[in-house]
């Protein structure tokens, strides 16, 4: 089996990255770079490899065999197919082809203590909730969120070699490559049906990443199919929940004095620290929660885990604060499971409620399989919107087979509407928008675009 940390003891190695503007690629990318390897990439998105440019890090435009001349090995992501004109000479040339998760899993394995998030909803907010924690702790973690972070302007950082906090992805299995000491498991739902056939696959594989965790399975006992995952796993376990005062990180006494959460954890039935949230939702709560159980599961002083968790102010589009259009605040999520929509419907009504304003909701859905296999669901996540907005579905590289749109959708719900171009829907808001309305751009595709075009 190739051994890809062997093979980074050669500083001269060139290393290629095909789909090099992806958050985690580029990352990855970018801390190869900082370390000193010589690194070059492709991808036709311009946009997502200016930062990669500025580094000093040569950047194709287009995926060319030629592209590879002078590399001794090819990263890819997962959506980059077999039939790639760089995936095919890497071939030809017997260059080493690397999965993302596999480099990332390489990247990890040289620190004292690594630290994996892995979950349906909320990897990123819990992957930087941690990653703070550890910052108030002045331990100088290194980190890959699959978001960027604020404070930091990025989604890595490159600190000590103590501890290294990661985001891990199901997707394709990715984090069956990585092999952390700690890992946190937050909820499994079904997700990706171009890769899972059903909800038992999905925990299947979630069971079989707690193999890969040597020392502590942190999990949410509130989620029974993560109790599912985990049944077999011969580790230590921490457990926190909301429900069972039982659990290891028991959350107690919840309020929202101000739309936002304030509550005890306690540990042994002794309060181990109190907090409030810069984060709404009892989604984040839970977040809160699990990254709490990492923090004590290393040891570190309560102060440092409610100082990190109060100073959180949450990761790039994950309700996102943009800025105002129209006397509105407009507000960037990566939403895009119909539980995750739910969810920030329910929080984003009683925000706009509490300010005397209206909710406006402009989604994009996500590849056509997921919209294909959970129809229903988002049909009924999207029913909680009184002013909603769909625009067409982001392929995100798939054909569309399933013959489905968002007019799909729009055509079961009341108060939707069906806007194709952005630009359309800019002017759509521009009449009807007040002062103290909401509006909420959700996707995880190019939806983003449109908030730009509006703040």
């Amino acid at each position: 089996m190739f051994n890809v940390s062997e093979h980074l003891k050669n500083k001269n190695l060139k290393i290629f990255f095909s789909g090099i503007g992806g958050i985690s690629m580029s990352s990855i990318a970018a801390a190869l770079n900082q370390k000193g390897y010589k690194v070059s990439g492709s991808d036709i998105n311009e946009n997502s490899t200016v930062k990669l440019k500025d580094m000093g890090i040569e950047i194709f435009n287009s995926h060319k065999s030629e592209n590879l001349e002078g590399c001794g090995m090819l990263v890819y992501n997962a959506r980059i197919k077999n039939d790639n004109p760089e995936i095919i000479m890497a071939k030809e040339l017997n260059i080493p082809i690397i999965k993302r998760s596999e480099m990332l899993g390489a990247l990890i394995s040289g620190y004292k203590t690594s630290v994996g998030v892995a979950g349906t909803h909320g990897k990123s907010t819990v992957t930087a909730m941690v990653s703070e924690i550890f910052i108030q702790a002045n331990t100088n973690p290194s980190f890959f969120i699959g978001a960027e972070y604020p404070p930091v302007n990025s989604a890595y950082k490159l600190g000590s070699d103590d501890f290294c906090i990661v985001e891990c992805d199901e997707f394709s299995d990715s984090f069956l490559n990585i092999y952390p000491d700690i890992t946190a498991i937050l909820n499994i739902e079904m997700d990706h049906p171009d890769f899972f056939k059903d909800l038992n696959a999905v925990i299947d594989s979630f069971e079989k990443f707690t193999e890969n965790t040597s020392n502590i399975l942190v999990i949410n006992i509130d989620d029974e199919n993560v109790i599912k995952a985990s049944q077999h796993y011969k580790g230590n376990i921490i457990t926190y929940s909301l429900k069972d005062p039982s659990a290891d990180i028991f959350i107690n006494n919840i309020n929202y004095p101000d739309g936002f959460p304030e509550f005890d954890i306690v540990t042994n039935n002794f309060i181990y620290t109190k907090l409030k949230l810069s984060v709404p939702g009892e989604y984040n709560i839970y977040n809160a929660a699990a990254a709490a159980g990492i923090g004590h599961s290393c040891k570190l002083d309560s102060q440092f885990i409610g100082k990190g968790l109060e100073l959180f102010k949450g990761v790039s589009r994950r309700f996102e604060c943009k800025g105002v259009y129209n006397g509105a605040t407009v507000y960037d999520d990566y939403a895009h499971h119909p539980t995750a929509i739910k969810k920030s419907l329910l929080e984003s009504n009683k925000i706009a409620k509490a300010i005397n304003g209206n909710l406006w909701y402009i989604f994009q859905p996500h590849t056509y399989s997921r919209t294909n296999e959970l129809f229903e669901e988002f049909c009924e996540a999207l029913s909680h919107s009184e002013n909603l907005i769909l625009t067409e579905i982001y392929s995100a590289a798939e054909e569309n087979i399933y013959g489905i749109s968002s007019e799909n959708i729009a055509a079961k719900l009341n108060n939707c509407v069906f806007i194709k171009d952005f630009g359309e829907i800019e002017k759509y808001l521009r009449k009807r928008v007040q002062k103290n309305d909401l509006i909420i751009i959700a996707g995880a595709g190019d939806i983003n675009n449109l908030t730009k075009l509006l703040v």
